[in-house]
């Protein structure tokens, strides 16, 4: 069973998302929306 949509509920209905994972016994960190990858830089060669 997943955790999210529950935890997402109780989230919007002003209960404290703290709690709420003390309770379910899961990480707040788990629960958290992953940030999308940012590409690494472009690395260019210096000309000799």
């Amino acid at each position: 069973m997943t955790l999210h949509p529950l935890i997402e509920a109780e989230k919007r209905a002003g209960h404290s998302l703290k709690r709420t994972c003390e309770l379910m016994k899961v990480s707040r960190t788990a629960f958290m929306p992953v940030a999308p990858a940012r590409p690494a830089p472009v690395r260019r060669r210096m000309p000799n």
